[in-house]
């Protein structure tokens, strides 16, 4: 009685397993759900990365502005792209540097160096215009006028995509403010 009762019980056992057509509705489940998903997340990335982006030119502008305050004297947010020096065709999408520019030059010294800012991912593009468009600097007082210009925005887009643009504006007094772009997509230039 023993032995046949061993044996059923060893039997079951292989029969719990899976068949191969069960195997293959999984893997076909599985194939269906990623090919759903996967153009999702590609959108959601894309979107954190703009707002990633966003966040860290709002941060630069932010310390730019809170440093001249501080310091009583002019600091700098400018593109660059190796981290040290200012870039001077205003392309922002290397990155971008903070730094005290106290003596008045415009150049970047070791010493006044505050902060380097990574590029942005390589499908966003950063464009700037006004008295933003080849550099920020701020006093105690706000931002320093461009030209004619006494304040500025940069549009923050995903290259190549009718997403609309994210906008970071920078007033005369230096306050900064996010908003959707209301024209839409980015332009591109």
């Amino acid at each position: 009685m023993q032995f046949v009762e061993k044996a059923i019980s060893k039997r079951s056992a292989k029969t719990n397993g899976l068949t191969v057509l069960e195997v293959m509705i999984v893997l076909a489940a599985i194939g269906i759900v990623v090919l759903i998903a996967v153009p999702g997340s590609s959108l959601f990335l894309d979107k954190h990365r703009m707002k990633v982006s966003s966040d860290s030119i709002i941060m630069g502008l932010e310390l730019a502005r809170s440093e001249a305050r501080a310091r009583g004297s002019a600091v700098v947010l400018c593109p660059s792209s190796n981290s040290h020096t200012c870039r001077s065709d205003g392309d922002w999408n290397y990155g971008w540097i903070v730094f005290s520019d106290g003596n008045g030059n415009g150049t970047v010294q070791d010493i006044e160096l505050i902060q380097a800012f990574g590029a942005p991912s390589q499908n966003i593009r950063i464009k700037a215009d006004g008295a933003l468009q080849k550099r920020a600097a701020f006093t105690a007082t706000g931002l320093i006028a461009n030209g004619n210009f006494h304040s500025g925005q940069f549009q923050i887009c995903l290259q190549d995509s009718k997403n609309p643009a994210t906008l970071v504006k920078v007033d005369a007094d230096g306050w900064v403010q996010k908003i959707p772009n209301p024209d839409g997509a980015c332009v591109s230039g």
